[in-house]
């Protein structure tokens, strides 16, 4: 089973995101800030990680430099509620916005996994998954 590392320093949109990629097949370990999501990262390897770009002690395009420098093979998603984009945006694999809703995030999920298993050992594919909204 594929891993998944979820940040946001606000809990209700980390719970849900945590259910939708549960039920997509995913094991989901949450984490509500970059720094503790670093913490994690010392003791866990996910197949990818997944932050919200908004949050108070670091943005994710921070997070995403911290854990490319230590981690530069590791997947990074950035999803944002934002209109506009960073300029340091492309420090991360994918950067995509809310809106697009649950439906587009799995399926980015899914095309950025296996960008990077073309590079290396074949991911496993998640389960079943339900595009429903949370």
């Amino acid at each position: 089973m594929l891993t998944i590392l979820s940040v946001d320093d606000e809990l209700n949109p980390l719970i849900l995101r945590k259910m939708l990629l549960e039920r997509a097949g995913y094991r989901v370990i949450s984490a509500s800030s970059g720094m503790e999501a670093l913490r994690i990262l010392q003791f866990e390897k996910p197949d990818l990680v997944l932050s919200d770009q908004v949050m108070r002690e670091m943005t994710g395009t921070q997070f995403a430099r911290e854990v490319k420098a230590s981690y530069p093979e590791m997947p990074v998603i950035i999803i944002t509620g934002l209109n506009d984009v960073p300029a340091d945006a492309a420090i991360a694999d994918l950067f995509m916005s809310k809106l697009e809703g649950p439906a587009k995030l799995l399926h980015n999920i899914e095309r950025v996994l296996e960008r990077g298993s073309s590079s290396g050992e074949p991911h496993q594919q998640p389960g079943p998954h339900t595009t429903k909204p949370v």
